[in-house]
């Protein structure tokens, strides 16, 4: 180590080596930390309409595709996932079903991101789905529906992680309604 460039070198690379084997005991330690998450939503009604469905609008007067309207309620305390290494939680409702034609189906029907531990007891009712609840063989006749709750662990360092509750007893699509305007 005879000039500057040389010391700058060596501390700047010990620096950045203990940096990253810090990161790297803070990643893992964050997996062992215990969580007690608990969750549970039900669909509280179900309401099958006809017509040609698109994000902003609704079409009536075509009766090719089937989709659905929910009403859901969420009871759900994640407080115990949020410690040091917890930047965000982004938590999503999800609706599995099975098809003749296809035998695993899964739609999100509503989701959030909880930011602050103090947001993450969920307690509401009354929640609508918010992205459309359409399948690709646009009917909805003869199908049972299991809905959960499922949350994502972002970060601050290290690996996200999953989770998910109970998935509910089965819900069934009713028939088709008439058109309410």
């Amino acid at each position: 180590m005879n000039n500057l460039q040389n010391r700058a070198n060596a501390v700047l690379a010990f620096s950045i080596s203990a940096i990253f084997c810090l990161l790297g005991a803070i990643a893992l330690s964050s997996l062992v930390i215990p969580s007690q998450p608990s969750g549970s939503v039900g669909l509280d009604s179900i309401k099958v309409l006809t017509g040609r469905y698109d994000k902003n609008w609704v079409d009536y007067r075509t009766r090719d595709n089937e989709f659905a309207n929910t009403v859901m309620h969420i009871d759900a305390d994640l407080s115990s996932l949020f410690h040091w290494n917890t930047k965000q939680l982004f938590v999503y409702v999800v609706a599995e079903y099975s098809t003749p034609t296809h035998l695993k189906n899964e739609i999100v029907l509503w989701d959030t991101i909880i930011k602050r531990k103090s947001a993450a007891v969920i307690r509401k009712k009354g929640i609508k789905n918010k992205y459309s609840l359409i399948d690709v063989n646009k009917k909805w006749t003869n199908v049972n529906a299991n809905v959960s709750l499922h949350w994502n662990i972002v970060p601050y360092v290290g690996f996200m992680t999953y989770g998910r509750s109970q998935a509910s007893e089965p819900y069934a699509f009713p028939l088709p309604s008439g058109i309410q305007t």
